[in-house]
């Protein structure tokens, strides 16, 4: 397993890396456990005939690692709507401080909960107690399944995190178009025009990778925003 001990490590802002730690996740025998396998199962299988090719290349695309992205869109937003230095330094700083932290509560909520990942629950779909989930004991997920827990989403948490920053700087709504390149996929380039649209495609991502469930994404989204948010209201603000 990767990261088991991220939990102790103390975090360069939070409290603890416990401080915003989430509830559990669905119990298996609960409708929205059923709701969530489904979907996955469906979208997220490496034979899936509902997944789109665009959606199949958007999850091998964010296997990119959640740091480099948002620091790459925070590099092309600046350059479309450029600030001045101490302000950029500022942000680059407040973006890093919540990307760190963000891993360690992420982490240290995974490893509390030890939840399955699809590619466990779904071959053993027969063994949850929940009649609305079909066991398919061969099946594989588009990309290959990290080495950690589930729950909460460790993509969906970064996103929260920094998601949360960049708002604070350029806003909820429509954004100068900014675009994310990955180096293990040379000629794809994703455009966005929102900070909001590139949260969306992570959480999705996922799920068409076959790798999360729709709640841990809701809640790992969450989590990243309270410490993304946390970082704003209390480190590196400009002097009055």
């Amino acid at each position: 397993p990767i990261m088991p001990w991220a939990g102790a490590v103390k975090p360069l802002a939070l409290r603890s890396a416990a401080q915003f730690r989430p509830g559990p996740p669905p119990a298996l025998h609960s409708a929205i456990y059923a709701r969530d396998y489904n979907a996955t199962m469906a979208l997220g299988s490496a034979k899936s005939l509902k997944r789109t090719d665009w959606q199949a290349e958007t999850a091998k695309f964010w296997v990119i690692s959640g740091v480099t992205a948002w620091n790459q869109a925070a590099r092309g937003l600046i350059a479309a709507k450029p600030l001045p230095l101490i302000e950029s330094a500022r942000l680059y700083a407040q973006l890093n401080l919540a990307l760190h932290d963000a891993v360690l509560a992420v982490f240290e909520a995974k490893y509390e909960y030890g939840f399955w990942r699809p590619i466990t629950a779904i071959r053993n779909g027969d063994r949850d107690g929940n009649d609305a989930t079909g066991r398919d004991a061969g099946w594989t997920p588009l990309i290959e399944t990290p080495l950690h827990p589930e729950y909460p989403c460790a993509h969906c948490v970064l996103d929260g995190a920094g998601g949360a920053v960049l708002k604070s700087t350029f806003g909820t709504g429509t954004v100068p178009e900014f675009t994310l390149t990955y180096a293990a996929m040379p000629g794809v380039l994703r455009k966005y025009t929102s900070i909001q649209q590139l949260e969306d495609e992570v959480a999705m991502a996922r799920i068409w990778g076959g790798v999360h469930f729709r709640n841990s994404n809701d809640v790992g989204n969450a989590l990243g925003a309270k410490v993304g948010e946390y970082v704003l209201q209390n480190y590196l603000q400009p002097r009055r």
